[in-house]
């Protein structure tokens, strides 16, 4: 009897692993989770100013052919003194160029919202931008007079570069590369 539960326990014992084994596996395991994470964390940042630039382009676009529909850039007051004038100012926008394809969300950067999360508790009706168009001549004679000056900014500089830029030739820059030029 002996020697048949000593065979039992080697045998049961071949295919198990050692609490040594185990550690080992957790550490290896644990380490490579360490190493991923900045890279996912970078992924992340990228993969939101890639939106953010998209969201820019929209913007362009849609302001582009209100340009060329009604002839004139959009003139959109920031309104009175009150309250609501930012809200008035935001509305405008949206507004204006919504039958050019931007949504409210169009409108929204996502590292800020990350930031943010939700905004309500400072804006009660929700309403929020986080792209500034920038004032142009009522009437310009081109859409693209103002080759230089930015047609929307980014709020906030989030992505590390300075504020998102998008220019008459529809190209986007950060603010740092724009002010070494």
């Amino acid at each position: 009897m002996n020697r048949a539960s000593a065979r039992l326990r080697s045998v049961s014992r071949e295919g198990a692993f050692t609490l040594r084994e185990l550690l080992i596996v957790i550490g290896v395991v644990a380490v490579l989770a360490a190493l991923l994470v900045p890279v996912t964390s970078a992924m992340r940042a990228r993969a939101q100013r890639l939106q953010c630039t998209a969201n820019l382009r929209t913007l362009y676009n849609a302001a582009n052919l209100y340009v060329q529909q009604n002839g004139s850039w959009p003139q959109i007051s920031m309104g009175d003194t009150g309250d609501n004038s930012f809200q008035d100012y935001a509305r405008g926008w949206i507004a204006a160029l919504a039958t050019f394809g931007p949504t409210q969300r169009t409108w929204i950067c996502p590292t800020i919202q990350n930031r943010m999360g939700n905004p309500s508790y400072w804006q009660p009706e929700n309403v929020r931008i986080d792209y500034y168009a920038m004032a142009f001549n009522d009437k310009p004679t081109s859409p693209y007079e103002f080759a230089r000056r930015p047609w929307f900014i980014e709020t906030a500089d989030v992505h590390g570069h300075g504020n998102l830029l998008i220019f008459a030739d529809g190209s986007v820059s950060d603010l740092k590369t724009v002010n070494r030029r």
